[in-house]
């Protein structure tokens, strides 16, 4: 099972780092690892670099995109794509800070509609693997 982080990172920083995005995944995963008492700092770096979801906006909008799947369930904020003839199990957590999408293949459906939002900054930790959405 991989689990992908996914950021909405700041358009300028973007820009800025062009197509080298280890230093913002390294930062990332430094975040990820802070101790509790380090939270502050792990915080202000997190609004340097991404931007919060709306959440319930993006949970609406991927409601409306795979409402007609027969694949695809929906409660609150947890979204599921199961689809036997592909072998697929996803599912996707829509918070404020990043969404957790976990997925048993590498490539799941949600990416289909992620990848037409802009500034999505995936990153999977455990394998060492970033990449932006919109490069999909």
């Amino acid at each position: 099972m991989r689990t992908f982080h996914i950021f909405n990172i700041n358009p300028h920083l973007k820009n800025l780092l062009k197509d080298d995005y280890y230093p913002l995944y390294h930062s990332l995963s430094k975040i990820k690892d802070l101790k509790k008492d380090e939270l502050s700092i792990g915080i202000n770096i997190y609004e340097q670099v991404a931007m919060p979801f709306n959440k319930d906006k993006l949970s609406n909008a991927l409601l409306k995109y795979y409402g007609e799947c027969d694949f695809y369930s929906k409660f609150q904020n947890k979204h599921s794509y199961i689809n036997k003839y592909r072998n697929e199990e996803s599912y996707l957590r829509v918070g404020n800070a990043y969404i957790k999408l976990e997925s048993n293949v590498s490539n799941p459906d949600f990416f289909k509609y992620l990848k037409s939002k802009h500034n999505l900054f995936v990153c999977d930790f455990e394998n060492a693997d970033y990449f932006l959405t919109d490069e999909l």
